[in-house]
């Protein structure tokens, strides 16, 4: 059996979400709020504000928009910035819509997964299956 990598970590996992749509970060922002005790949430609008804090707060885990700003793929661009900031951050697409192609373009560009939103960040140890132990 694989324990929980909070139970395992001397600290709370640090998770960036970075999310444009106003509806997506305000449910990500009730859901973060139940799992407290196992993670800190630092939810962005824009590329800038997480890439401000990225160095400082050494996000284990980047869920990111791929779509950020409108821009088809946008997301590539922050998780590079990212990666050349924070090489341990795990970085993890999400988009509303799994279109073909754009898992393995997502893998690729250096996410270890692509996801579909809204995220299910109430129920955190099954959101992360996959992705810590990866």
């Amino acid at each position: 059996m694989i324990l929980p990598l909070w139970n395992i970590m001397e600290k709370k996992l640090v998770i960036a979400i970075f999310e444009n749509d106003p509806l997506n970060r305000f449910i990500y922002q009730k859901m973060s709020q139940l799992q407290l005790d196992k993670a800190s949430f630092h939810i962005f609008n824009t590329p800038e504000e997480g890439l401000e804090l990225a160095a400082a707060l050494k996000f284990d885990i980047a869920f990111i928009d791929m779509h950020l700003r409108g821009e088809y793929f946008g997301g590539v661009s922050l998780c590079k910035e990212l990666r050349a900031i924070s090489k341990q951050t795990k970085m993890v697409a999400m988009t509303t819509l799994i279109q073909q192609g754009d898992i393995e373009r997502a893998s690729s560009n250096g996410f270890l997964k692509c996801l579909e939103k809204p995220l299910p960040f109430f129920d955190l140890d099954k959101l992360l299956e996959g992705v810590i132990y990866n």
